[in-house]
């Protein structure tokens, strides 16, 4: 039988490509001696993983670790694909503490790749992250491992585990040396999402520090505070990624125990031009942002509520203000985002009404996509944009073509099905009719009147947990001309079950809303702002009407009004918060408030300082 060499597969010439990363640790190089080998069986359920390309390029070496269902094996992509981004078969390997090592192959279809991943030469790319199903039962010795999903991973240190070249930082990495278990420590210090490379804002970067300042990567190239390494009293114990690495986990030790809070990507060269050495970078995909996706793939059953730390940020419209349809993507995993994520051009440049927002996972990847509707002007033109890429996914009229008063939309999952559905409302002029649009298939789910059908003031929609079922129930505020009349309808039957007015009945401005598990409730909040003409006071209330919070976004003297959505939106979140943004005639001030109604430090002009229409808001939390 011929014998075909090793391939590592690490990306040889990785992209400088950083946002804020550092720290360099990698099972394998060491800082000034070889990472230790381990034979704890706490690490049993760290693989190798061997891919074979059948091509004659030989074996692909990389890491992997058992999940906590014991089912499915967490990866990279790059480790079980060839350079056309198709899977490829192979073999796990367990290697036990004692001794024994247990083989399982498996095959192209025992592969899941999640969506996103672009096969490049170098096999740098953002989503690289793939689930291996296993073939047969896991040794018994081997513990599966949860996922780390909480938000706050920068600043955290890590417990590398792979199976890739050993070295230290002085040398870099001594090719051909795979096949050992090792372990070390490194530190995330920020997220890769840079200007020049924000595809990569789900990654978690680290650099290979040796205990001084010049050799501080992130904080000498960048300008972004971080640590000299990590130490074990006075012993410099950082280490950073190698060649066979790919795919293995970064742990964050929690009280539950060791959790997946990265997975191995790509490193690079470090100061003195060697792979691995001192000053290097390498990058993590984030699991925190794949969570849901890796749950849906490892047929794990998931939590109705679903939420991110995306949020999303469009120009509304008033006289005189007027702004491209553009949509600002940020992620709250910074606690003050100063840059999108992705600027998304929504209809035609020359359309200047404003884009009104959602956020849901309409075609049920995992990924929370965004939702766009045009403002006055426009027709009922529905869109949605993949949360993977940002690509066009759904593009559809919500009522007659010929209706330009511009429409609300909001999402939720009415049905069960495991898709997100989209909720559209007539702006002003049209009619209080809301539609409800299957995320499968976009077939038209609900079409009523939620009040008296010769209002013409439209209706604002959006979708929450309220009633207790599990299923997302419809939430509705009346526009401008009517009060302040919000109501709520069950998700499955359509049928009304809440109604109340927001503020003083004689007020007519209308209302926006939103919902969101303010305060870790199990059932959402309704979110309340109120609409031009008063005072940008944001309400919340309970399934039965109660009010929860009442405050004041922006200055109370401000009569624009305010605009509501909720999300995760510090990095330490572990419940929604408000999303605010202000209304016609004030900045462009994106602004964030928890439970209690007290300001948050994220806080932002999403669009230039002169622009004075207003902004719409959506956030998922």
């Amino acid at each position: 039988m011929k014998h075909h060499p090793r391939r590592n597969k690490f990306p040889k010439h990785p992209v400088l490509l950083l946002e804020a990363l550092e720290s360099r640790t990698t099972p394998i190089v060491g800082a000034f001696s070889n990472a230790p080998i381990t034979s704890d069986a706490l690490y049993n359920g760290v693989v190798e993983i061997e891919a074979n390309s059948g091509s004659g390029s030989g074996i692909t070496v990389g890491t992997g670790t058992l999940l906590l269902n014991r089912t499915h094996i967490l990866t990279a992509t790059h480790v079980v694909t060839n350079d056309r981004g198709l899977a490829l078969p192979g073999t796990v390997n367990f290697h036990l503490n004692t001794g024994s090592v247990v083989s399982i192959p498996f095959s192209a279809n025992d592969v899941t790749l999640l969506p996103g991943y672009q096969p490049s030469e170098n096999n740098v790319s953002p989503n690289d992250i793939a689930l291996i199903r296993l073939t047969q039962s896991a040794p018994t010795g081997a513990p599966g491992f949860d996922l780390y999903r909480q938000n706050d991973e920068v600043g955290k240190v890590f417990t590398l585990v792979g199976f890739g070249n050993t070295g230290t930082g002085a040398t870099g990495q001594q090719v051909n040396t795979t096949g050992e278990k090792r372990l070390g420590q490194n530190t995330f210090d920020m997220t890769t999402n840079v200007d020049s490379e924000k595809e990569f804002f789900r990654n978690l970067s680290s650099d290979f520090d040796n205990g001084t300042e010049s050799a501080n990567a992130i904080q000498r190239d960048f300008g972004i505070s971080s640590n000299t390494g990590v130490f074990s009293g006075a012993t410099l114990v950082e280490t950073d990624t190698a060649q066979g690495d790919s795919g293995g986990p970064a742990f964050i030790q929690t009280a539950s125990g060791l959790q997946i809070a990265g997975i191995t990507n790509f490193g690079g060269s470090g100061d003195n031009g060697k792979f691995s050495s001192f000053g290097g970078l390498s990058s993590y995909a984030r699991v925190s942002s794949f969570a849901r996706a890796i749950d849906l793939a490892a047929d794990v059953s998931l939590p109705a509520r679903i939420s991110t730390t995306l949020f999303a940020v469009g120009p509304g419209y008033a006289p005189g203000a007027t702004a491209t349809p553009i949509v600002q993507v940020y992620d709250a995993v910074n606690s003050q985002p100063t840059q999108p994520v992705k600027t998304i051009l929504a209809y035609n440049p020359a359309f200047s009404g404003g884009i009104r927002l959602a956020l849901g996972d309409v075609n049920g990847d995992g990924f929370v996509d965004i939702i766009t509707a045009p403002g006055p002007g426009g027709g009922p033109n529905i869109k949605v944009f993949s949360g993977v890429d940002f690509s066009l996914i759904n593009n559809f009229f919500a009522y007659e073509p010929e209706f330009t008063g511009g429409i609300y939309v909001g999402a939720g999952d009415l049905n069960g099905d495991g898709f997100d559905d989209i909720l559209v409302g007539a702006g002003e002029g049209g009619g209080p009719r809301v539609r409800v649009f299957s995320g499968n298939g976009l077939g038209v789910l609900k079409d009523f009147f939620v009040y008296d059908p010769a209002f013409t003031g439209g209706v604002r929609v959006s979708a929450g947990l309220i009633d207790g079922d599990s299923i997302y129930d419809i939430i509705t505020g009346a526009g401008p001309g009517g009060g302040p009349h919000v109501m709520a309808f069950s998700g499955l039957a359509s049928a009304p079950f809440l109604s109340f007015f927001a503020y003083d009945a004689a007020f007519t401005g209308g209302v926006y809303v939103a919902a969101g598990g303010i305060g870790g409730s199990s059932l959402d909040r309704i979110v309340i702002g109120a609409g031009e003409g008063g005072g940008p006071n944001v309400r919340a209330f309970d399934a039965l009407g109660n009010m929860s919070a009442n405050f004041f976004a922006y200055p109370a003297g401000f009569t624009g009004g305010v605009r509501v959505s909720t999300g995760l939106l510090s990095p330490t979140s572990t419940s929604a918060d408000f999303l605010t943004g202000v209304g016609p005639g004030g900045g462009p001030l994106v602004a964030s408030e928890n439970a209690s109604g007290n300001p948050l430090s994220l806080a932002l002009f999403a669009f230039n300082l002169d622009f004075s229409g207003g902004l719409f808001v959506a956030g998922r939390g």
